[in-house]
């Protein structure tokens, strides 16, 4: 799904810059409602590919430490 916001970001980025230029370009009348429009949705999927984006993997010594962690808790106290 990040993917997808990434190419609507990729997308609406120089639609944004020739939309100052020329809004005929890109298919609008005006340079306000080209401006508005390609801001918007450049903002919104630059906010969305933060939100969707994988998270990272956990490095393996906080793993191996968190499960002997669990483990030590486990452990009784020894009988006399």
């Amino acid at each position: 799904m990040s993917s997808l916001f990434v190419l609507t970001f990729m997308f609406s980025m120089p639609a944004f810059c020739l939309g100052l230029v020329n809004p005929q370009w890109v298919g609008m009348g005006d340079r306000k409602l080209s401006v508005s429009l390609y801001g918007v949705l450049m903002a919104v999927s630059f906010v969305l590919v933060g939100v969707t984006a994988p998270k990272p993997p956990q490095p393996v010594a906080s793993a191996l430490l968190a499960s002997t962690e669990c483990q030590e808790s486990m452990v009784s106290e020894p009988l006399r």
